[in-house]
């Protein structure tokens, strides 16, 4: 373990606190609930926060999240509405969080409707002092129930491409981020313009016919929901269509949403010490470096003439539909086909065998020298997922998987490991490097990954498959890349062993694919 090690370890430690201290601050009362809300849904997962306040609620507020999102993304904005004096409902749409009714986008909204329904039957809400807010694929469901339930008010953020409702949402505020995609911004203007100029005066709110566009600076799609100045708009929107005293003006909270992101960064910091840790109880000791990778414009070349048939063989004949997930079973299969035609070629290429990799007679000369560093990447990947997850679980992202989301983890596990392993043997071990030389190995990493996500994007566009999710995934994608290339590079310079950091970067992809991709 490295000098430093310790001490980053411990303020990961104090962050870690910190946060939890902040998210517990900012806890209300809540439940959560499992409601029959119809065909689409039979066992709707619900959390319900009651207002903080502890007074009868003003209304109620229901939140529908986006496209392979979930309740929990939606938590913080849960928590501003309560704190508003709202009863607000955070429903798990179907194949999505907790929810493993298949999803589509009409079984989405059907879902939505029914929830709507029985809240309404049960006498949890009544239209009039009910407002519906979404998120993207969750703001066309809020659009589109127009024409069934008579709302308050309807907040809609990030509209995804709908087709209309005959009736024009009551009191309607869209929230349009600048940054967002053409589609979305397109849908967003048209609506806007058949609507008409901004009308918010009282008694436009009383006669159900208010308005307005609400554009917002300098945010991208999922941001637009965590922006201070936008919160403030859509409570006051909410509370003007019940009618709340002007007197009310509340301040959107940020306490738990903050405290959320210090303790990521504090399991982040712990990691170092972590894998030194469990690689010292391991025995391994001061590991040579492997040899140098092939040129870079080879593994470029390869990744092409390798992705480009995996993508259209999968389109073809889906090789993991059995896995029902949406776009991610299309993404999986083309990483298995290309993965296991790299390794096979690379074995063949390559005349000077690495024992860290490869089952050569040297390399089973010594079990340990496979085992060990495998069993340590192995045990810090695991508890990498496991913490996190919990973690990500508490505000920000639903990362815990319910089982029929762990069943998919090993099969996953074992798919994406070919590509891992070639892809680490394609960038070599960084110790075998000059510092200048790590800059553009990360930066072929980049472009290797960047090959793999424009060749979904090309299948995408020219319609050979249905990979919408993983085109618009293309942030979140980067951000799960980048966790997996800084952990399983902290790995090979702990092990010195390729095989280890694959194992590492496997369990890490197959995590992400199976706790963020619908169930389909």
């Amino acid at each position: 373990m490295k000098r430093f090690e310790p001490v980053i370890a411990a303020l990961g430690l104090v962050l870690l606190a910190w946060g939890a201290t902040l998210i517990r601050a900012a806890r209300g009362p809540m439940h959560d609930v499992i409601l029959d809300a119809g065909p689409a849904c039979p066992a709707a997962p619900v959390r319900i926060l009651e207002p903080t306040s502890g007074v009868a609620p003003l209304g109620s507020v229901v939140i529908f999240h986006g496209l392979s999102a979930n309740r929990i993304v939606m938590f913080t904005n849960g928590q501003q509405f309560a704190s508003a004096g709202f009863r607000v409902f955070l429903p798990d749409a179907p194949g999505h969080g907790d929810d493993t009714a298949p999803f589509s986008f009409a079984a989405g909204e059907a879902c939505a409707r029914g929830l709507l329904a029985v809240l309404e039957r049960r006498g949890e809400l009544t239209p009039q002092r009910t407002i519906l807010f979404g998120h993207s694929m969750g703001a066309a469901f809020a659009i589109r129930l127009a024409d069934d339930f008579a709302a308050a008010a309807t907040i809609a953020v990030a509209t995804a491409p709908l087709i209309p409702p005959h009736r024009i949402p009551s009191n309607l505020l869209l929230v349009a981020p600048q940054f967002d995609m053409p589609p979305v911004l397109t849908t967003e203007l048209k609506l806007a313009s058949a609507i008409g100029a901004t009308r918010n005066a009282p008694e436009d709110f009383r006669q159900l016919r208010a308005f307005r566009l609400l554009v917002v600076r300098w945010r991208s799609h999922t941001s637009a929901l965590f922006d201070p100045a936008a919160a403030r708009v859509m409570l006051r929107w909410a509370l003007d269509a019940v009618d709340a005293p002007p007197a009310l003006d509340p301040i959107p909270g940020y306490r738990a949403f903050s405290g959320a992101w210090l303790g990521l960064l504090g399991i982040l910091l712990l990691f170092p010490a972590t894998a030194s840790t469990v690689a010292r109880i391991a025995g391994i000791r001061n590991p040579a470096a492997g040899p140098p990778p092939p040129q870079p414009s080879i593994s470029i070349l390869a990744w092409i003439a390798t992705l480009v048939p995996a993508a259209i063989i999968s389109a073809r004949w889906p090789p993991l539909a059995p896995l029902r997930m949406y776009s991610a079973d299309f993404l999986a299969a083309i990483l298995l086909l290309a993965g296991l035609a790299l390794t096979v070629s690379q074995n063949l290429l390559q005349r000077r065998s690495d024992s860290s990799f490869m089952l050569t007679k040297e390399g089973l000369r010594s079990s340990s020298a496979l085992l060990s560093p495998s069993i340590s990447s192995a045990i810090v990947g695991l508890l990498t997922i496991l913490c996190a997850g919990a973690w990500l679980s508490l505000q920000l992202t639903e990362m815990w998987p319910i089982p029929a989301r762990w069943m998919r983890f090993p099969v996953l596990l074992l798919v994406l490991f070919p590509m891992c392993l070639a892809e680490e043997r394609a960038l070599g071990d960084p110790r075998s490097l000059t510092r200048f030389a790590r800059f553009g190995r990360f930066a072929l990493f980049a472009v290797l990954r960047g090959i793999v996500w424009l060749v979904v994007l090309f299948a995408w566009l020219s319609g050979v498959s249905n990979a919408l999710l993983i085109t618009i995934f293309v942030a979140y994608l980067a951000i799960v890349s980048l966790a997996q290339r800084l952990g399983a590079d902290a790995l090979r310079h702990r092990t010195g062993s390729t095989l280890a950091a694959a194992i590492f970067n496997a369990i890490l992809g197959a995590w992400f694919l199976a706790a963020a991709f619908p169930l389909a």
